[in-house]
Formats: structure tokens, sequence, C-alpha cells
């Protein structure tokens, strides 16, 4: 699909699907959107605009230029946009301004492109003449729900911590939620970082930084503020994993100390049950009437000194 925006007396215009040829004459074009586009669009707008979008090989390298672009004419841009759904799996999007005009190209949907649109339609047109308006734009909506994201992580955190507090839970899943959150905030913060990357390119330009020089300087700001969020994260939850270990360990050596506590208070008893179940024909307590009774009672009390012993030590 390919969506193309123009400027018309003042007010932002969406096109979706037009012929190609309709394409070609449309004029005050400010933005071109493919998402998803099949080949032969894509093919279409490259040849009619001169660009060349990143390959699938290039969108997945980590390389500073394979992330950001500056040539004579164009400014090349590959961002990782985390999606809508729970697992925050990330999409990459490129971006590619040239004379004035923004290209995206994405694979799927993102409802931040959405929330642009609705936000470009309700802004004053003066702020809308160059390309850089738009993806600064889209940058602002995808910080913003990039702190959204972060406050769920948040709140997940805070519901993790209470349970583990009031001791509730030590199981499995607890553990595997923790890690699932520490995924999801490294994703956090790889993608935030990499805007924050982009932006200070963009600042070091000196057309950009004349148009929007205000504009980039708060949006480095929010950047910043949203990366020290994340990391106090990661290091809270990390401090919740060694809890839950350490908690775990502490059940762990209660359930060993019972163990070692019975083992050792069953020792005296059993030691006299084998002395005096040995099969030796001289044994004074053999015929002595009151024996067995003597012979239980030392078990017990051997048992009960041993509790004695124990307890005051605060051993149990």
């Amino acid at each position: 699909m390919v969506r193309v925006y123009t400027i018309k007396q003042g007010k932002l215009e969406q096109f979706k699907n037009l012929p190609r040829e309709e394409i070609s004459a449309l004029k005050s074009i400010i933005w071109i959107d493919l998402q998803s586009p099949s080949q032969e669009e894509k093919e279409f707008i490259e040849r009619t605009y001169k660009i060349e979008f990143f390959t699938y090989q290039e969108v997945q390298e980590i390389e500073s230029s394979s992330r950001f672009l500056e040539t004579e004419e164009t400014i090349e841009i590959n961002l990782g946009f985390i999606g809508a759904d729970a697992e925050m799996s990330v999409q990459n999007v490129t971006f590619i301004l040239k004379d004035n005009v923004l290209f995206t190209y994405r694979q799927g949907d993102l409802r931040i492109f959405a929330e642009t649109v609705r936000k470009l339609k309700s802004m004053n047109a003066d702020t809308k003449e160059h390309g850089l308006d738009i993806f600064l734009t889209i940058l602002e909506t995808r910080i913003d729900s990039d702190a959204d994201l972060i406050e769920n992580v948040s709140r997940k955190v805070n519901t993790i911590s209470k349970e583990m507090i009031s001791r509730r839970s030590l199981k499995e899943d607890l553990l595997l939620g923790i890690a699932q959150l520490q995924e999801n905030t490294m994703l956090l913060h790889e993608t935030i970082t990499e805007k924050q990357r982009v932006v200070s390119s963009l600042i070091r330009i000196p057309e950009f930084n004349k148009i929007e020089n205000e504009r980039l300087k708060v949006i480095i700001k929010d950047i910043g503020s949203l990366l020290q969020h994340a990391q106090f994260i990661s290091e809270r939850l990390e401090y919740l994993q060694n809890t839950f270990l350490g908690l775990v360990n502490i059940e762990q050596n209660t359930v060993i100390k019972i163990f070692t506590v019975v083992t050792v208070v069953f020792m005296p008893p059993t030691l006299i049950a084998s002395i005096y179940g040995m099969n030796f024909k001289h044994m004074p307590e053999l015929s002595w009437l009151a024996g067995y009774p003597f012979a239980i009672g030392l078990m017990i009390l051997s048992s009960l000194l041993f509790l004695w012993y124990f307890k005051r030590k605060k051993w149990l």
C-alpha cells in the first residue's frame, strides 16, 4: 500500500493506492508512506523519485552506516519501532528525506503512523513545510509511546516487588516474568538509544539544526530521560532477580536444615537400637525384665536431649 500526503490550502490531504501516473502528477507532496508495498510499487517510487530504500540485509545490520546515512541529496535513516503486541517485537522502518519530502518504508502496520497523521491534521499548516517536520512528529509520537511502555513495565515491576515482599509467590513463573521484563527493557533501551544517535546526527546538520534547533534539543532531552528510566528499571529488575534467588536459597537452606536436624535427632536412637540388636549370647540386659522399656526410654531421652540442645543454640 502506498499513501501520499500533500499540503493543500494549509491542510494535510491523504491519498491511498492512487494509480502511478496520478502519484507523479501530485503537487506539494510532503510524505510518501509505503506499508508492505509490492515489489512493483517499491521500484516505482525508487525510480520516480531517484531514491533507494535499505535492503533487508542492510536493515538487519547494526553498524552506524546502516542506521544513518547522509549523502549530498538524501538523509537515510533506519530505526527499530516496537510493535503494539504484548511481546514487544521490533519492526524496522526506513526513512528517507529528500527535497523536503519524507519517504517511509515499513512491513506491517504500526499504530504510531496513524497517530502521527491525526496529530498532523490538527496542527498548524505553517509547521508542515518540510519532511523533517513529519519525521520529527513520528519520532515524538514514538517517544510518547515508548514512555507509556516504560510506565507499563514499571507497573509490572511494582506488582512483582509487592508479591515478593508479601512472600505470596516464589514460583518459577515469577522468575520467568522478571526475565521477560528484562528482555522488554533491553529492547526499549536499544530502540531508544538508536533514536538518540539519529537525533544527535540530525543536530549536526546545519540545515536541519537551523530549521528545528529547539525541537531537536527537546527530543534529545526527552530521549535522555527515557534512557534514565529504562536504566533504573533494568537495575531494579536485576535487584529483584537477585532477591528472588536469595529467597529461594533461604527456603532451600531451611528445608536442608530440617532434614539435617531430623537425621541428627534420630542418630542416637538408631545407635541404641543397633547396639541392642546385636546377636551376642552374653548381654546383661537380655534377661532384665525392664530392659525393653529401658532401651525405649533411652532412645526417647537421647532424642529430646538433642532437640533441647538445638533449641538452646537457636538452630531451630
